[in-house]
């Protein structure tokens, strides 16, 4: 699978018996292409008549959800573990746009199921390594308990392509001219798939997690209470681009050229920009969870069930 962005880089000492995803709230506040479809009288040269028509306009919306990663793989044994062509860290994150009525209206899964793909690096200003003679030099940070600061890539992609999933009758809009399929994708109407999808970056903080194993009793064999910990990514804030095709009425779209108005884009160019800010916050709650329990207490979080969620395949 295509990947721009892979390996959540945490680091430390060993945590085997630690929960194998870390659970984080992600929000995110976008501006968006906004199309309106309305009803309006369209004037000749000799005569008017009624027509539907397509505007668009600039919208603001909220995306948030939930988004898990896998712990750092290998021993994690007090060193840090490198490795941005790994496949082990992909993730998963589920979303909802706030603000999105058709879809309950047209009783689609409002709730979207998607792969994430996480690149971090954790770093601190009294963390330091060696630049000294050959035999001091060291890769290794002088304090591992110094790496409080943490930069992250976070990339995932949202449906928009005309499927069972992701159209809706015209009638919902206007009642008065029903019968015609209309797009309707995670970002809004008109939304075809991008294979670029939503890029998140940022700085932020990195968090020590403990996690404590309790003894276990054996008539042959047994294990005493440990204690085990690792730095994680403990919150990310930032800045979030993401580029969508758009089709409009009849296969129309009302986006012009800034110096040609006269003639529609090609439909290669029908592509708008989606920005704005993020966040992303450790949850601790749904982390000490099993892996298999927590995508239902995530659904639980978002007031959904399995029916309301579209598993979203990313394209490869």
């Amino acid at each position: 699978m295509k990947k721009i962005l892979a390996a959540l880089l945490v680091g430390a000492f060993g945590i085997s018996a630690m929960a194998q995803s870390i659970v984080y709230d992600y929000r995110a506040t976008i501006k968006r292409i906004d199309p309106q479809y309305k009803i309006r009288t369209v004037k000749t040269s000799s005569s008017s008549f009624k027509a539907v028509t397509e505007s668009y306009g600039v919208a603001s919306d909220t995306i948030s959800g939930y988004v898990m990663l896998p712990r750092c793989a290998g021993d994690c044994n007090g060193t840090l573990v490198s490795s941005l062509d790994s496949d082990d860290f992909e993730g998963t994150a589920y979303l909802v746009r706030r603000g999105d009525k058709l879809s309950k209206k047209a009783k689609l899964p409002y709730v979207v199921k998607t792969d994430a793909w996480a690149q971090a690096a954790i770093f601190g200003k009294n963390a330091y390594i060696v630049g000294g003679p050959e035999e001091t030099q060291t890769e290794t940070p002088s304090d591992v308990k110094q790496l409080k600061s943490a930069w992250m890539w976070l990339w995932f992609q949202l449906p928009g392509s005309a499927d069972t999933k992701t159209v809706i009758d015209s009638g919902l809009l206007i009642p008065a001219a029903s019968g015609e399929d209309v797009i309707l994708g995670f970002l809004g109407l008109d939304v075809q798939t991008e294979t670029r999808g939503v890029r998140n970056a940022g700085f932020g903080t990195a968090k020590l997690i403990s996690h404590t194993e309790a003894a276990s009793l054996g008539f042959c064999s047994g294990s005493s209470s440990s204690t085990t910990s690792c730095l994680i990514v403990q919150s990310i804030s930032g800045s979030v681009q993401g580029e969508y095709r758009y089709t409009g009425l009849c296969n129309h779209t009302p986006m012009w050229d800034l110096c040609d108005q006269t003639s529609p884009l090609d439909e290669d160019d029908w592509i708008a920009p989606i920005t704005g800010t993020w966040t992303l916050k450790y949850n601790a709650a749904l982390t000490k969870l099993d892996d298999s329990a927590k995508e239902d207490a995530i659904l639980k979080k978002l007031k959904a069930s399995s029916s309301n969620m579209y598993l979203f395949e990313s394209a490869d």
